[in-house]
Parts: structure tokens; sequence; C-alpha cells
């Protein structure tokens, strides 16, 4: 129910997977002609929808990832948390912690995208790496760079930064020997890892180095300090993110103490504070008066947030704690005691019925949390069912080669009326050229309805609107009054115009 479909981010994703290979379908819409960030997602996703509806390809997505996602949550928590049970009460813990807030807007349950994938494969990596399995955990790791490089690149950083920290740690212990075995190792498992990153990684970087100056720097400053800028600018999270995160990493911090120093553990550990670094290094980065340009540096600094350093903090910190509150109950309730000491079959049997109920007492608020929560559309149920009835009646009756104008804040009229828009505020470029363009069509709409709103949305208005944009049809809710056209459909919300 909190995810209904589409879910958060699918009609981003699945109709510009569908327009990759079917370049027909709403073409001339300048979100789906745009550069391909997630070229590997559209590749393979993409080709189901050929077959399938979006609803059912959203369906097979979410099947698919979330059991990619299970099976590396399986593995990663049996690695670090021994126990039948832990895989399921930890996800517990975590949906709990999700449910409450997150520090930079990162999800990893949800809609179909490719992070999703990339997450999957990350866990299944981490799960190799702390048992030295290095092939496999570099093929892993590849898997996720190609499936989301932001992803996968900052975990390949941690990573590598949890190595150094643990080899600073047994330098003592470590001899010519063990540095040449390490080497020989090494080397097959960055090979597969650089070979299974190709398919990801070579678009990413094509697309970064797209562009002229100009428009990067323009493109950076919109992505960072306006359209994305709830994921990227720290000065725009909110007091109760940082609490939170700050609560989770002191009491998470003060749970690992005792752990065993096995290699998992201070391995995990590691990566984990590799992360909050990440983000410490993101706060100093953003951090500053504002407007931003006010800041020093302002230019180089947000080049720099524009490739989500809290991503990772975000994810995985709740994961971290779930993983060691865990353990902390397993130590104390089941391991911990002496054998002198040692609890009865009955008083074993309590604390394990206490355990049980109170991770079904978490789990079952967190459903209800998620029964309640607003339906990720933000519209009433009669105005989502007169959204859902005028796109359905634009599919039908007007031609495949239109153009709409369509409410600001609106996600999904491609998903269901499978008609090209202008522009819309969720689908935004990732290419530096395609960024500007965007803010520059939302910006002439704002100037156009700004200086007709008072004059009236007449001929002239009109017939400004369609030279300058190619609009052909018009979706409104308050938009408006129009008065030399009617429209050619209406409900209780919303009226479909068609220009002269």
């Amino acid at each position: 129910m909190r995810f209904p479909i589409p879910g958060t981010n699918e009609p981003h994703y699945l109709t510009k997977a569908r327009h990759y290979w079917n370049p027909q379908w709403c073409a001339d819409d300048f979100f789906l002609e745009s550069s391909n960030a997630h070229l590997f997602f559209f590749q393979t996703v993409g080709a189901v929808t050929q077959v399938l509806s979006l609803s059912l390809t959203a369906v097979l997505g979410r099947i698919t990832a979330f059991l990619l996602l299970a099976v590396g949550w399986y593995r990663l928590i049996r690695v670090l948390c021994p126990g039948l049970w832990s895989p399921l009460i930890t996800a517990w813990f975590y949906l709990a912690l999700a449910a409450i807030g997150n520090f930079s807007g990162e999800w990893i349950i949800g809609g179909i995208e490719s992070k999703v994938f990339a997450y999957g494969f990350l866990f299944l990596a981490l799960a190799n790496a702390c048992e030295q399995n290095w092939n496999r955990a570099g093929i892993y790791a590849g898997l996720s760079i190609t499936w989301h490089p932001v992803v996968g690149i900052w975990a390949l950083a941690c990573s590598l930064f949890g190595l150094l920290c643990l080899g600073f740690l047994n330098r003592a212990r470590i001899d010519r020997a063990m540095t040449t075995s390490c080497i020989k190792t090494a080397i097959p498992a960055c090979g597969y890892l650089i070979l299974c990153s190709l398919p990801g990684l070579v678009p990413s970087v094509a697309l970064l180095i797209q562009g002229n100056p100009q428009d990067s720097f323009a493109a950076n400053y919109i992505q960072v300090f306006y359209r994305l800028k709830h994921h990227l600018d720290p000065m725009d999270f909110d007091l109760f993110s940082y609490l939170l995160y700050a609560i989770l990493l002191v009491a998470w911090l003060f749970l690992v103490r005792k752990e065993s120093p096995s290699f998992a553990n201070r391995f995990f550990q590691c990566f984990i504070i590799g992360s909050v670094g990440l983000a410490g290094i993101g706060i100093l980065l953003g951090i500053g008066p504002r407007p931003a340009s006010e800041m020093p540096y302002y230019a180089f600094r947000m080049s720099l947030l524009k490739f989500y350093p809290f991503r990772l903090f975000d994810a995985l910190l709740p994961l971290a704690f779930s993983i060691a509150l865990i353990r902390l109950i397993q130590q104390y309730l089941f391991h911990s005691a002496t054998e002198k000491a040692k609890p009865d079959w009955l008083t074993l049997s309590l604390c394990k019925t206490i355990l049980v109920v109170l991770c079904l007492g978490i789990f079952t608020g967190t459903l209800y949390s998620a029964w309640n929560h607003p339906p990720v559309h933000k519209m009433s149920l009669s105005q989502r069912a007169d959204w859902i009835d005028a796109c359905e009646w634009i599919q039908n009756h007007t031609p495949d080669d239109t153009l709409f104008l369509t409410p600001a804040h609106t996600t999904d009229f491609k998903w269901y009326a499978q008609r090209p828009e202008y522009v819309t505020f969720k689908d935004c470029p990732q290419d530096a050229s395609g960024i500007v363009e965007w803010n520059r069509r939302l910006k002439y709409l704002r100037k156009w309805g700004q200086e007709y709103y008072n004059k009236g949305f007449d001929d002239r208005a009109l017939q400004a609107l369609q030279q300058k944009t190619g609009i052909t049809h018009l979706l409104v809710k308050r938009l408006g009054p129009f008065t030399s056209i009617d429209p050619i459909y209406q409900n209780r919300t919303y009226k479909v115009y068609q220009l002269p």
C-alpha cells in the first residue's frame, strides 16, 4: 500500500526503459529522448516492457530485485550475525527505522529502479569480502557499479578504505610473503571488478564529459541547489534527520565496542566508518551561507556534492545499527552466561518469547505505519480517480503525435496516457545540456503563465505557447480560464484542451 504501482520513480525509469527499445512510443518527449544515465537498466528491464505492460513489468521487476536484495541481505547478515532468524529480525528493525525517517531521502525498499539491484549486489559483495572470497566480491562489486555507478563506486571506495584500515591495524603482523599473497589475490579480483563494471561505467563516464564548461556549471547548480537539493544539499536536510542519525551513529559506536575482532566484523565496521566519512565530507562541502554562490569555492564544492556523498551513510547506518543491536541481544540472552550462571530452560524460553513478541510488535507497527502513510502521488482518492480517468481518455481519444502540457509536479502522465510531455519537474535529464534545457523550459512556462494570468489566456496567449513550445494539448487542473477554446474532455478535477 505504501508503494502502489506505479511507485516511487517507476514512471521515471520504466517509461524511459520502454522508450529506449521503442523510440516511437511517446516520441518527442523531452525527458525520454535525453541521455541515458542508467543504460544497463534500460537495456535489460526495457526489453521486458516490449512484452509486458508497464504495470506487469513493475511487478516482475520488484519480484526480481527484491529477491536479489533478500539473497544479498541473507548472505551478509548470516556472515555478521549468526542465527537462523537474524536476517528476518534485522530486516524488521531496519524497516522500522526506515519508517521513522532518513537522512538525505535515500531508500532501498520501494519502487523498482536500478539502485535496488545495485544494493542487492552490494550486499553480496560485502558478504564475500567479509569471508575473503575476493574474486566473487569483485564480480558482485562490478555488477553493483554496472547497475548504479554512484552506489557501486562509493561502496568500492568504502571497501578500499576498510582494507587500508585493517592493513594499518595489522601492519605488525604483515610480512613479505603475506604481501605477495595479497597482491596475487587482488589482481584477478580487480580484473573481475573492472570487467563486470564496464557496462555501466562507460556510459556514465561518457555522460560526465558531455557538454561545455558553462553548461556543466549551470547544471551542477541546478541539480545541487534546486532540483535535487533534498538529496545533495546538507543545508536543506531538516534537524530531525541530523538528530536521528547522530543518535544512530553514537548508539552503533557504543554497541560495536565489545564485538569480536574477527576480520568480518572489523571490515564491515571500517566500511561503515568510510560511509560516515563520506557523509562528513559532504556536510563540509555543503555547509555555508545561502544563496550558495556566497560560499567560498562553491563551484568546486557543488561539483563534488552532485555525486551523492550521503547515499551509503543514509542507507547503511540503520543496517549496521540493526546488526549490532541483534548481536548484543544474542550475546546477553544466549551466549554471555557462564556455565555456573547458565539460565534454565524456562528462563531461556521466556527470553526468546519476549524477543519474538518485541520483534513482531516492531514489524506490526511498521506495517501499520505503511498502511496509513499517504500515497506517493499525494492526491486524494477522488483526485486520483479523476487523474487516471483523464489520462486514459487521452490515451484512447488523442493521436500519438500530440505533445502535452501537464500540471506541475505530476509524475505518471506518460504511464497512463502514453503521450509525450513538453517538460515535467520530476523528469529531469542527467546530462548537463539536458538539465539546462529542462530548466529553461520550466522557466519559460512559469513566465508565460505569469505574463498572461492577469490579461487572460486568450488566442494570443495560446498562439505564443504553441509557437514557442510545439505543445498541441493541455491537461490542466487550475490553469485558466481559456477564453477562446472549450475543453474537449473534463471531469470533476481535470480538463483537456486542444490548442487551435
